[in-house]
């Protein structure tokens, strides 16, 4: 199986459509973004997710998942173009791509927080790489959505999404253009928001999860604003009792999210126990 090459030049005019798309204004402004890499677009057609278009090199024929996604792809009616190495590298963020690039719709999932919810906001992290981490946490310790606010990079940057696994597809995202604007959109929810401060005096194991909270983690280097200590309803701090004086926010992010999850099982655990005992 080997697909026909169409495109041979780079400067190709849908070529250079596609990769606009690398920018994020222009993701924004059409609603699409890329995926690279096997994986990444298997994740992608297994969330359901809308691939509009995919770019192939022969290359993608030399293993059998390349070939299996191939066809996947073809049955689901994306328009598959063949092109060149060299054009494939010309919209790839990697330096070795693995002989596929797709466009996907920008998924459009709806944040729910109806009943009890668990949420995270991230509030001006610049690394593609944590916010990616963050997302994929999110997704695992089953949070109702992923809050982004402050000039946080954008998760549909390629770095981001790569990091995140899949993720992306399988959480709601919500963006909102301000810190503020995000503590008041979620405590009209009945959301408790929590600053995440390595300067609190409140371990995040001392703090009460089990109630509507959000866990709200700022930038690598400044981390929150005082406006947005202000606001929030309490502060907690992961505590180290090692040498290193922090945690990159991904990591931090990850401890929180597990706290919250933690306490709401021991909760569900205590319940059962009573219960058993009437």
């Amino acid at each position: 199986m080997i697909v026909t090459v169409e495109i041979t030049s780079r400067h190709n005019p849908r070529i250079q459509e596609v990769r606009k798309l690398k920018r994020r204004k222009h993701r924004l402004a059409r609603r699409l973004f890329l995926l690279e890499g096997v994986r990444s677009v298997e994740e992608a057609v297994d969330a359901g997710a809308r691939v509009c278009e995919v770019l192939v090199t022969p290359h993608l024929f030399r293993c059998p998942r390349g070939k299996s996604l191939y066809e996947r792809l073809v049955a689901r009616g994306a328009r598959v173009v063949g092109v060149t190495d060299e054009v494939l590298a010309s919209v790839s963020d990697t330096e070795t791509p693995q002989g596929i690039v797709a466009v996907v719709d920008i998924p459009d999932q709806e944040l729910y927080l109806g009943g009890n919810p668990l949420v995270i906001v991230a509030d001006g992290i610049s690394d593609p790489g944590n916010l990616g981490t963050l997302v994929r946490s999110a997704a695992a310790f089953g949070f109702a959505g992923v809050v982004l606010s402050g000039g946080t990079v954008d998760v549909y940057n390629p770095k981001c999404v790569r990091a995140t696994m899949g993720s992306v597809f399988r959480i709601p995202i919500k963006e909102l253009a301000s810190v503020v604007d995000a503590i008041s959109f979620l405590k009209g929810y009945g959301l408790s928001v929590v600053a995440a401060d390595a300067r609190a005096e409140i371990p995040c194991h001392a703090y009460d999860f089990t109630s509507p909270s959000a866990i709200l983690v700022g930038n690598e280097a400044r981390g929150l604003s005082c406006e947005a200590l202000e606001l929030c309803d309490a502060r907690v701090q992961v505590p180290m009792p090692g040498s290193a004086e922090s945690l990159n926010v991904g990591a931090a992010a990850a401890v929180l999210m597990y706290e919250m999850v933690r306490q709401r099982e021991e909760a569900k655990g205590r319940l059962l126990q009573v219960g058993e005992t009437l």
